[in-house]
């Protein structure tokens, strides 16, 4: 077992697999955090959109499912709201 993972290890120096890892990981946070802020910049600015389109969609399903649901929708609906005013909140508004 010991050959093996000298072995391994000697693969890994040789590919500078440790190197290459931490740069990948590193374009992935910042992918992320771009990502991140584009949905923030979205939230920010289409905030009204976004309760528009989401009061649309649970009176949908309210209606659709005769009310059996509206708990269950009212605490989504809550939970989304919440999420969308974080996210806005992550981009702070423009100066006028």
């Amino acid at each position: 077992m010991s050959r093996i993972n000298e072995t391994l290890k000697q693969m890994i120096d040789e590919l500078d697999l440790d190197r290459r890892l931490n740069e990948a990981s590193v374009q992935a946070e910042q992918a992320l955090h771009r990502a991140l802020d584009t949905a923030a910049d979205y939230a920010h600015e289409h905030r009204d959109d976004l309760d528009r389109l989401l009061t649309r969609v649970t009176t949908s399903i309210d209606e659709r499912t005769e009310g059996k649901y509206a708990d269950q929708v009212t605490k989504v609906r809550e939970q989304l709201d919440r999420g969308v005013e974080r996210l806005a909140e992550r981009r702070p508004p423009e100066d006028d």
